[in-house]
């Protein structure tokens, strides 16, 4: 059975939440069968997919039934076999186990066996490795725990939080200093995936505001992967008063 979110500032964007209820209740499960307070960070996909989830887990040379495939879900087997190339990529590593546990999760009646290859992401046409991918972000970061890493970043840089979620959502340099400086490293690092994936995940939640939008601006998706073409302007963004602001000769700065 599903459970409610304990959120107070986002939600997951308008058509994810059923997915999104699937994985929260599934890490609490883990929490619970593990007597556990807290749940963990970066989150034990690997062991949990064994214990206490009960699955057959492994990796193995998968190239007999395909090229390119990452790893591989057996329903009856209730098995979950990783390709064992991709161990040399943690944050490739970590997501293919969590979308590997979705098809598990959540697919069960669909069909017998999952491949997942390259040629698939979050662009896919393929309803159901799209539906893979999204448990998989919410499994590895949590919605609950994600609020809770911005409002901390917020708090330990006395940030406003009501102005800096506001600047999050717009295609500011501001904004794109916040995102590539302060959020996007702190949350890599805290859940254990990779860039690509934070900044897809941050993409599929929302502020919680009567016109709702993504917390990540979807034009910033691609620019975030790469090298800033704002270039000096975003070295000389300042905090001051709570909020960052461009401070050229005739700002006053603060630390």
């Amino acid at each position: 059975m599903s459970v409610k979110l304990p959120t107070r500032v986002f939600d997951p964007s308008y058509g994810r939440r059923v997915i999104e209820r699937r994985a929260w209740s599934c890490l609490q499960r883990c929490r619970k069968s593990l007597g556990l307070d807290q749940i963990p960070l970066p989150i034990p996909v690997e062991q949990w997919i064994e214990s206490p989830l009960g699955f057959h887990f492994g990796f193995a040379d998968l190239s007999y039934l395909g090229d390119g495939v990452l790893g591989a879900t057996f329903i009856r087997e209730r098995e979950i076999l990783i390709h064992e190339g991709v161990t040399d990529h943690e944050g490739r590593c970590r997501f293919t186990c969590a979308h590997e546990l979705g098809h598990m999760m959540l697919h069960s009646s669909v069909r017998t066996e999952f491949h997942e290859t390259n040629d698939l992401g979050p662009g896919s046409n393929d309803v159901i490795e799209r539906e893979a991918d999204r448990f998989a972000a919410a499994f590895l970061m949590p919605l609950p725990l994600v609020e809770a890493e911005i409002v901390k970043v917020f708090d330990d840089c006395r940030m406003d939080r009501v102005q800096c979620t506001w600047e999050l959502m717009q295609t500011t340099r501001e904004s794109e200093w916040m995102w590539r400086k302060l959020l996007l490293p702190v949350l890599t690092r805290r859940f254990g995936v990779s860039l690509s994936t934070a900044i897809n995940r941050c993409n599929d939640i929302e502020p919680r505001i009567p016109s709702p939008r993504p917390l990540l601006p979807a034009e910033f998706m691609e620019v975030l992967l790469h090298r800033s073409a704002r270039g000096d302007e975003l070295e000389a963004i300042r905090l001051i008063n709570g909020v960052p602001q461009y401070a050229d000769l005739f700002t006053e700065q603060a630390s």
